[in-house]
């Protein structure tokens, strides 16, 4: 018994088919099922001064982002500070545990320096990310930089998103027993 190349391409598409109605199926069933406990989105914490920033989100991804201009000159670390407090304070932990720093990448035009700092949420499920960018424009003759202009301000980005892999940041907590149950010790 022979398949011909029909055949063949036929059943790919069928089974494609099914997999793309079963996803569709999916996505509405979890689309119409509550939140579970615990496991709704953390507030996006605005630095001051930006709290009318707009925001940009996406509900089905699950990340909120603003953005703003920093009037304070190259290599401020004031932003960082600030949500170091806050999050820190909200039982949130840097990950990795390491003060972050400015680090410098060389372009075409010039360079950028930017900084990254990332936190985790208590229940390991969100991150927020900070990012901080000041850009230096080169002017170049005949290959030589002859002059450099850094340009005022620092752009900052804070991103509040779903963690893809949780598991993988951090190991498990230990598993506590619900209460009203009793916690038989391992053997």
């Amino acid at each position: 018994m022979r398949i011909s190349r029909r055949e063949i391409f036929l059943g790919i598409g069928v089974v494609l088919l099914a997999w793309v109605l079963l996803l569709v199926a999916l996505s509405r069933w979890q689309a119409g099922r509550p939140p579970k406990r615990g496991s709704v989105q953390p507030e996006l914490v605005h630095y001051p001064g930006t709290e009318d920033a707009p925001e940009q989100e996406s509900e089905n991804l699950g990340w909120r982002k603003y953005w703003f201009t920093l009037d304070e000159p190259y290599p401020s670390t004031s932003v960082y500070q600030f949500y170091r407090r806050e999050m820190e304070a909200q039982g949130w932990r840097l990950v990795p545990e390491r003060e972050a720093e400015w680090v410098t990448q060389e372009t075409d035009e010039g360079r950028r320096d930017l900084f990254h700092a990332t936190w985790l949420a208590p229940d390991r499920l969100y991150q927020m990310d900070l990012d901080m960018m000041s850009v230096v424009k080169q002017k170049r003759e005949e290959g030589q930089v002859v002059s450099e202009l850094r340009e005022a301000g620092i752009k900052v980005f804070v991103t509040l998103r779903r963690v893809m892999m949780p598991g993988l940041l951090l190991p498990p907590s230990e598993p506590q027993a619900p209460k009203g149950e009793i916690e038989v010790p391992h053997r």
